[in-house]
């Protein structure tokens, strides 16, 4: 069932123990079946005759796909492509897990996690929705409906800057949620190539994402999939940076105390996307001070497939977010991401706060 590719990546991470130390999940809660190794294992035994179960699925669900196993591989591993592959496998073979089930019908009957009539995603964007644009701001399923205030913000910033942009009317899922779950197969594809139509018929040329999952998996997946959504696809940190850049955003200072930076994992690894919310950061006078897992060594706070289907365990890696935090001596922690600022504040410190890197820059412009 397994690609060679994924079987190959089994075998080599089955026997190693080098990126233990660094999985966001496996740290909290102290258990082997949270590691790679782990993982890889159990599907070396699913290889060789033993049945693949339901428990062994779980263990397969119990991964962020965050990627910080693989950015500290020496030797060039990402154990995502065979996690990835087990979760489609846990599909073909009925062994997913009832709770991860539940989530994965709420996505396919109402393009999201958590079973929202999505009418209400297109209420969301209504204020900001036309036929034709030259630029599509896309908000994504957790910006429209968990953080609207973000998607807001943002097409503020855009106005302000002069844009034509438009949000989609009944905004096509991009699939990234949807291949988390069960994997890139072709209902994924399908999703890309509804999205794609909706795109193209909006005459945009350029598609400014601000969910990086989105912005991942329309940059990185769809070409491979022969998929063209014939606009370019930037991410909301890189085109809000290059409007600063060209004067047509102006932030004044403004003063965040004890401020550190959280970089989205998959903006920073999968995207190699670090500098721009910086250059938004000094272009506001804002100092910060860099966790220690900073960049492309990010921890992951959580993910909201994740967090649909085991809430629990999306608390703990948010704790242990919180607690790098508080490592560098820092109270708040800043984020351009709709998911990771949702699930950093679902539970804030005492004394801490969440800032949305998009507000600060709205009110550096005044807006």
């Amino acid at each position: 069932m397994l690609s060679e590719k994924a079987n190959k990546t089994v075998k080599a991470c089955r026997f190693c123990w080098m990126c233990r130390h660094l999985c966001p999940i496996g740290l909290k809660t102290g258990r082997e079946n949270n590691t790679p190794r782990a993982k890889g294992i159990l599907l070396d035994m699913a290889g060789h005759g033993e049945a693949y179960s339901v428990s062994m699925a779980e263990d397969m669900y119990e991964c962020l796909l965050c990627g910080a196993c693989a950015a500290g591989c020496e030797t060039g591993f990402d154990p995502r492509i065979f996690i990835r592959e087990a979760r489609t496998k846990a599909v073909v073979e009925d062994v997913v897990p009832d709770y991860v089930q539940a989530v994965i019908d709420n996505l396919t009957e109402t393009g999201n996690l958590w079973g929202i009539p999505s009418e209400k995603k297109a209420e969301a964007l209504s204020p900001w929705s036309k036929d034709k644009a030259e630029v599509i701001l896309y908000a994504g399923e957790t910006a429209a409906l968990k953080t609207p205030q973000m998607v807001e913000t943002a097409a503020k910033l855009l106005a302000a800057a002069g844009v034509d942009f438009a949000t989609l009317r009944d905004e096509p899922s991009s699939g990234a949620m949807l291949g988390d779950l069960i994997g890139y197969v072709d209902d994924t594809a399908a999703c890309a190539k509804i999205l794609a139509e909706a795109i193209a018929s909006a005459g945009a040329k350029t598609v400014v994402v601000l969910d990086p999952a989105d912005a991942n998996v329309m940059k990185q997946e769809y070409p491979q999939w022969g998929i063209e959504l014939g606009a370019d696809v930037v991410t909301a940190t890189a085109y809000f940076a290059e409007l600063a850049a060209q004067g047509r955003l102006n932030p004044a200072k403004v003063t965040v105390a004890d401020a550190t930076y959280h970089d989205p994992d998959r903006l920073a690894r999968d995207l190699d996307e670090t500098q721009p919310a910086r250059d938004l950061l000094a272009a506001m006078g804002i100092a910060w001070k860099e966790m220690f897992f900073n960049r492309d060594m990010v921890r992951s706070c959580g993910e909201q497939a994740v967090k649909a289907h085991s809430p629990k365990i999306v608390a703990l890696t948010a704790a242990g977010r919180w607690e790098d935090v508080d490592r560098c001596g820092r109270k708040t922690v800043i984020t351009a991401s709709p998911s990771d600022y949702e699930i950093l504040s679902a539970d804030i410190p005492k004394g801490h706060a969440v800032e949305d890197l998009f507000a600060l820059l709205a009110k550096a412009c005044g807006l």
